[in-house]
């Protein structure tokens, strides 16, 4: 590899591959913003699902240890993955349908501070769900709903 490489650039080829050589770095990386949108759809509606789950487990009139504490992994997983979900490229354009509000993209650090409340309430249903409490959880579960709408009041659209 390194032959061909000083080869090319001793016959100053090189300088003609680099474009060619971008592009094709370039081209993935611009695919993969493109998209982000339907993933970042399929994770929130899992991260729905979750929510949906533990909420209905602690609606029941005993609920399974085993479905809160999966959905909690659900829910801190998704935290932890929404991070990337918003990448530059993969903001709302004509052709892709989206609840996502161009804010997201133009105010990153007010973003960044939703999802990190998001982050910290998700983070905090464990412990939660360790007490036993059931209205610890449910507290838990409020301040966590009221994360979601809060980014959902500044940053999403309401497609209903």
């Amino acid at each position: 590899m390194s032959l061909i490489v000083n080869s090319a650039v001793s016959s100053g080829r090189l300088r003609c591959l680099m474009p060619l050589l971008f592009a094709g770095l370039a081209a993935p990386l611009l695919a993969a913003a493109a998209n982000q949108a339907p993933a970042r759809v399929a994770g929130y509606r899992d991260l729905g699902a979750a929510f949906k789950a533990f909420n209905d487990a602690l609606r029941s009139p005993s609920p399974q240890p085993a479905i809160l504490q999966a959905s909690v992994r659900k829910i801190r997983s998704a935290a932890a993955q929404q991070y990337g979900w918003f990448p530059s490229g993969s903001a709302p354009r004509p052709g892709l349908k989206t609840a996502a509000k161009p804010e997201i993209w133009s105010q990153p650090g007010r973003f960044r501070q939703s999802q990190d409340a998001f982050s910290a309430q998700a983070a905090a249903l464990e412990p939660a769900v360790a007490s036993g409490n059931l209205a610890v959880m449910r507290t838990a579960a409020r301040s966590l709903g009221a994360a979601c709408k809060g980014c959902h009041d500044q940053f999403r659209f309401d497609l209903d």
